[in-house]
């Protein structure tokens, strides 16, 4: 399989990969031209047909879901990586399987969910653990939950990808509670588990992890508050104060108003999940662009246009991505398992009462 992350300018590139988006455009003067995103499991690159555009796009699907043969060489397009093809046809041969071209996490998915439920235990206050316990054992929210991307592009950007941002936040709350032991743990990890839970309807799990229709006309904070007051009324005496103080950590965890949050944080715990939830979301979409850019004696990767700056790649940067951890937290004695382990399964299990 071809491996997007290691291609170069002036490598030729010849192979399978998936369209995740399409563009027939045209530039100033009128010329037609094709715009591709394509990926497989290693990751997404844009790619750009010139020649015979408009007959090139009627020959591919009108989805965009589609495995096509690329011939063509990559290029630096503002200091980006993209491919000039050559030629850009569909697959031959029977429908090949999509789910083998999407990027995946790297983390095993029956560890990651092991992960959840040990810090779901942790919380010890029996409403948010009963809260928890209820959406995550909702079939329908769990499927989606741990198949999706935690961003189209920008962080965590594969499936499974949103459950291990969720899993990096927490374990980044557990140490930050050690800190600042004024925080109110279970609230903030509580809080860190649902502050994306929207994203499980917002995003497609699917080829282009594109957005759904609610997504892109509601946004992933308006629909997780859905889902988290659905729960919260399905359990007997919630108190208010506690469902409002979790929902003010959903709505503000984007920080400001400019960058979707209907309210700034104004609770110590909102501060704090903000400051983490950015914190994680930077650093390993930061980390994996370099990556993806690193090379022999390559010490600067190209122009970043999000964060508008170049990053530097330390000589001793690693070439895979580093383990984590299961738990910063110290061992301690685990309360019994209050769920199963195959969540989606255990949709029979009825909660405890309080």
């Amino acid at each position: 399989m071809m491996d997007i992350r290691k291609l170069r300018e002036q490598d030729r590139v010849d192979g399978r990969l998936l369209v995740a988006e399409k563009h027939l455009l045209a530039t100033r003067d009128g010329r037609p031209f094709l715009r591709l995103r394509l990926m497989n499991r290693t990751g997404s690159i844009e790619a750009v047909l010139w020649d015979d555009a408009e007959a090139a796009y009627r020959l591919l699907d009108r989805s965009d879901h589609q495995v096509v043969e690329i011939s063509g060489v990559v290029v630096l397009y503002q200091q980006e990586r993209r491919i000039r093809l050559k030629s850009v046809t569909p697959a031959p041969g029977q429908a090949p399987n999509l789910d083998a071209f999407l990027p995946t996490s790297e983390r095993n998915p029956e560890e990651m969910a092991e992960e959840l439920h040990k810090t779901i235990r942790k919380v010890a206050n029996p409403f948010l653990r009963r809260l928890l316990e209820t959406i995550f054992r909702d079939p329908e929210i769990w499927e989606s939950f741990r198949n999706t991307t935690a961003a189209k592009r920008m962080h965590h950007a594969y499936r499974g990808g949103l459950l291990e941002h969720t899993l990096s936040l927490a374990r980044l709350v557990l140490l930050a509670h050690r800190n600042y032991p004024f925080l109110d743990r279970d609230l903030l990890l509580a809080g860190a588990l649902v502050h994306d839970l929207g994203k499980a309807r917002e995003l497609r799990a699917d080829a282009g992890f594109d957005y759904t229709d609610e997504g892109r006309l509601v946004g992933h904070i308006v629909l997780g508050l859905e889902i988290l007051q659905k729960k919260i009324d399905s359990i007997p005496d919630f108190p208010p104060s506690l469902a409002a103080s979790l929902k003010h950590l959903v709505v503000s965890h984007h920080g400001e108003v400019e960058f979707g949050s209907p309210r700034q944080p104004m609770s110590l715990e909102a501060i704090c999940l903000h400051g983490l939830d950015d914190l994680d979301a930077k650093l390993w979409g930061v980390h994996d662009f370099i990556k993806q850019e690193a090379g022999p004696g390559k010490r600067w990767t190209s122009f970043h246009r999000v964060h508008q700056r170049y990053f530097y790649i330390p000589e001793s940067f690693p070439a895979e991505r580093p383990s984590q951890e299961a738990s910063p937290d110290k061992p301690e004695k685990q309360p019994p398992n209050l769920f199963a382990r195959d969540v989606a399964a255990d949709t029979a299990a009825k909660p405890k009462k309080l």
